[in-house]
């Protein structure tokens, strides 16, 4: 295992800033724009890790880290849905209160979008 791999991956979705593993960053206090970009970079992560199990698939501490992440973007995406709309199916019953809106929200294509 590489630990710089794991350093370079945390300067970009905030565990170099004092949070525990496994704590979810406050969402609330980022706008649209930096909730946007920090799900983009969890899922960047995501990504990265995922290969990097393909060819390590027995280091522990980088599956934890991949489970990890993988809670981080879920919780973002579903604070993202429920104030912004959705941005996967998934997550379209998050921002639903009393009928389906998955087709209501901007597309990313137009004005207002991702």
């Amino acid at each position: 295992m590489n630990p710089n791999m794991y350093q370079n991956m945390n300067r970009n979705t905030g565990r170099n800033t004092g949070q525990n593993m496994g704590q979810v960053p406050d969402h609330s206090m980022m706008n649209r724009r930096q909730l946007m970009d920090h799900i983009n970079q969890v899922s960047f992560v995501i990504n990265e890790i995922t290969l990097y199990l393909d060819t390590h698939p027995c280091d522990t501490e980088a599956l934890e880290y991949f489970r990890e992440m993988s809670r981080h973007r879920s919780q973002a995406l579903k604070d993202y849905a429920e104030s912004y709309g959705p941005l996967t199916v998934d997550t379209a019953a998050d921002s639903c209160s009393d009928r389906w809106s998955w087709i209501n929200e901007p597309w990313p294509w137009q004005e207002g979008g991702c």
